[in-house]
This record gives structure tokens, C-alpha cells and sequence, in this order.
């Protein structure tokens, strides 16, 4: 009872403490400490609401966002100062999305908007500026919730805050964790109907998507290795692409863009399965849904 009554008197002191300007860095860095410490979901989640309820913290929070707009015309002026405490109000905002009702109010609140012009990063952005970007992934992330009841309204608000034509940038020119939580965002969203209806709905935005997950497996096989998990996240976008593979041309497509490494050996020791030799893939999951997507993909057609 102590250490509940504790940590809620903490909680509360650090959230009025966020209305003080003059120590708002530190009050910021020490919250984010705290929501860290939160060992389970259900005390994070409680954290999150407290957050979200709790007068002027979001718009004290979003204050913090915008005041960096100006530097995003020459990212390379932004101190590691200033880039920390954007990360650390961002990560308070994700805590804020950790609960349901939260969840749909941030995304009614038009948060997204407020975050896209740091996913706009360039070949050439800082690396400071890729941290941001990152923690902005992991918000939306946290966002994309689609198996709740608010679950179809919040992946709607998300296509129509361009989210998907965010992640298929990040995925061609961030480093390799923000390509990890930009594909598993995409992945999210392809895996829903409503999802792969609108990356199929126009030909432009349907041969970007399977595009830049073409480049993205050629990224794996020349520059970096991936983990089994980058690898589920891609087999399975090409897998819900495949579900609507004979519809409008796109069949072809799919097969056109399929990067034949993710079926030869070149991921082997992810994607293969060998009883002979007594080796077997860390997730062995994924062989079968390569099995699957093969089969879908040589499928003949309707007549």
C-alpha cells in the first residue's frame, strides 16, 4: 500500500511539475525515468491515463514538438540537448497511447500531423534527427492498436494522416531499427482489410509499397544482416499482398517484385527448415508462411 500510494504521489508531482517551464528538460528526463520503472502493462496503462486526463499535459507536450519546426530546415543545428528532450516528450506521449481511451483521443487530436514533418528524413539527415524519427515510429506504433473497439477507427485516422507513405519513405532511407518499426507498422496495416484496400486502391501507390519491399530485402542481403523478426514482418506484408494478387493486374506485379532471396538460400538460417542437419530457424513460423506465400503466388488465376 506504501509503495502504491508512493508511486502515485509521484506520478502526480511529476505531472504538475510538467507546467514549469523553467525546469521542464529535467522534469521530462525524470518522468521518462519513471514510466521505464513501470514493471507491468496494467501500471503503464494506469500511467497512461493518469497522463492523458491530466489538465494542459498535451498541449504542453505537443508546445515541445513544435518548438523544434524551425531547426527541421537544417536538422544539423539541432543540439543533442534539444533532440533528448524532444525524445523524452515523445516518449511521454507514447505512454499517454499505451491506454485504449487515449489511443483514439491522440489520434481524433490530430497528433500524427504534428509528427509528420520529422518523418521526412533524407539520405543525408543527422543521426540526432533519426533518433527522433524513431521515437515518432514507436508512438504510432503504439497507435496502430487495430484489435480493440476502437481498432477500425483508429487505422483509418492513421491512412488518412498519410502514415502509410511515411513508413515506405522511412523504410528507404532510415537506419536499420527505423526500417524494423516502420516495417512492422506497414505490416500491421496490410495485414487489415480495410489496410490492403487502400495500398491497392491506386497503381502508383501499390507498385511503391511492393517497390520499396523489394529494396528493402536487397538492403538485407548487400548491407546489413536482418534478424528473423525484419524477415516475419516482410514475408508477411508479401503474404497479405498476395491475398488480392489476382485483382486489377496486381497478380502480376507480386510475382514481378518478389525478391526471390526471401525462397533460395540466401536468409537459409531464418527461412529454412532441415531436419537432416538438425537445423532449425529461430522462428519457425516463418518457412511455413513462406510455404504459403509461394503457393499463393503460383496459383493460376480465374479463367
Amino acid at each position: 500500500m506504501s509503495n502504491s500510494w508512493e508511486r502515485r504521489y509521484r506520478m502526480d508531482l511529476l505531472i504538475v511539475n510538467l507546467r514549469e517551464s523553467s525546469i521542464r528538460g529535467n522534469v521530462l528526463a525524470e518522468l521518462n525515468k519513471f514510466i521505464i520503472h513501470q514493471s507491468t502493462e496494467a501500471m503503464r496503462m494506469d500511467l497512461g491515463f493518469h497522463l492523458w486526463n491530466s489538465e494542459l499535459t498535451l498541449p504542453i507536450l505537443l508546445q515541445e514538438v513544435v518548438a523544434v519546426y524551425p531547426k527541421l530546415l537544417d536538422p544539423t543545428i539541432l543540439t543533442m540537448t534539444e533532440t533528448t528532450r524532444l525524445c523524452n516528450a515523445l516518449n511521454v506521449i507514447q505512454c499517454m497511447a499505451s491506454h485504449p481511451d487515449a489511443r483514439i483521443g491522440l489520434l481524433k487530436a490530430s497528433i500524427p500531423y504534428f509528427l509528420n514533418p520529422f518523418l521526412q528524413v533524407s539520405e543525408n539527415v543527422t543521426r540526432l534527427l533519426q533518433g527522433v524519427t524513431l521515437s515518432i515510429l514507436n508512438l504510432i506504433a503504439e497507435l496502430a492498436k487495430f484489435d480493440e473497439s476502437y481498432g477500425q477507427e483508429i487505422l483509418l485516422l492513421l491512412l488518412d494522416a498519410q502514415v502509410v507513405h511515411l513508413c515506405l519513405h522511412c523504410i528507404l532511407h532510415g537506419h536499420q531499427q527505423i526500417r524494423k518499426v516502420a516495417t512492422f507498422i506497414l505490416m500491421k496495416i496490410l495485414m487489415q482489410e480495410k489496410g490492403l484496400k487502400y495500398c491497392c486502391a491506386l497503381p502508383a501507390r501499390f507498385l511503391l509499397v511492393i517497390q520499396v519491399l523489394h529494396q528493402l530485402v536487397d538492403k538485407f542481403t548487400c548491407d546489413e544482416i536482418p534478424c528473423s523478426q525484419q524477415i516475419k514482418y516482410v514475408v508477411q506484408c508479401y503474404l497479405s499482398l498476395s491475398r488480392v494478387a489476382w485483382v486489377g493486374g496486381i497478380y502480376d506485379a507480386v510475382r514481378t517484385y518478389f525478391p526471390q532471396q526471401l525462397i533460395d538460400n540466401t536468409f537459409g538460417n531464418i527461412t529454412r527448415v532441415s531436419p537432416s542437419s538438425c537445423f532449425f530457424p529461430d522462428d519457425l513460423e516463418i518457412p511455413n508462411m513462406l510455404h504459403q506465400l509461394v503457393l499463393n503466388l503460383t496459383r493460376q488465376p480465374p479463367q
